[in-house]
């Protein structure tokens, strides 16, 4: 009962770092979002070297672990272009949203591949240009059908994140690591930032599913 009395006056103290995991990882997603329809764009090109270039980029994302490509990014490079010292706020939404594209260009990328050929044939009978096949065709097919696995997605930069602290960014574990040096109290701070966490979470888990709903009744129509 301690700990957990504990935690909750701890959270004023976290709220600071729960603001700047908000906006990393905010960014972060948006990015990889615009990223991954690139990165989906690019696999279906007629050029094969495009082709090759998106899947070899995919490939090493999802190999590379996210540690690696955030000191790659704010030790490695610019060492090796003699950058001096770089932002490690910007640095970390660039690495969340450089490994966020790779895994949502797979999630589009499947949700299109499962829609019916007949589609995109239909969508040509009607004299649809491609900008408006998509827009008006395929867009809203697929939106429901990759919805949930792409707020799975962002909830798992939001969980990959607590890596940026390594590199001094102030987010909701450092903040909470910094917290327990001041309170000597190791359980309370990380109690009070797993239930923001799990709060922040959930709430993306919550709105994908009413947002769901939503394109899933206006596509019944």
């Amino acid at each position: 009962m301690k700990y957990i009395l504990s935690g909750i006056e701890t959270v004023p103290l976290l709220l600071d770092g729960l603001l700047t995991t908000l906006a990393i990882c905010g960014l972060a997603s948006i990015l990889a979002i615009a990223g991954a329809v690139v990165i989906v764009a690019a696999r279906r090109s007629h050029q094969r070297w495009i082709t090759a270039v998106a899947m070899l980029y995919v490939t090493l994302m999802r190999g590379l672990p996210i540690v690696i490509l955030v000191f790659l990014l704010y030790f490695g490079i610019p060492a090796l272009l003699d950058l001096g010292r770089i932002s490690a706020f910007w640095v970390g939404i660039l690495a969340l949203a450089m490994n966020g594209a790779a895994f949502q260009s797979e999630v589009l990328r499947g949700a299109i591949a499962s829609l019916p050929k007949g589609q995109m044939e239909g969508s040509h009978a009607l004299g649809l240009n491609r900008f408006q096949m998509w827009r008006l065709v395929l867009v809203p097919q697929v939106l429901p059908v990759a919805l949930p696995a792409l707020a799975g997605e962002i909830g798992f930069l939001i969980k990959a994140s607590p890596v940026l602290s390594l590199i001094t960014v102030v987010d909701l574990t450092r903040r909470s690591q910094q917290v327990t040096m001041q309170t000597f109290d190791p359980l309370g701070p990380l109690l009070a930032a797993g239930a923001l966490y799990f709060l922040l979470i959930g709430t993306i888990g919550w709105m994908s599913r009413m947002l769901e709903a939503r394109l899933t009744v206006g596509k019944s129509r």
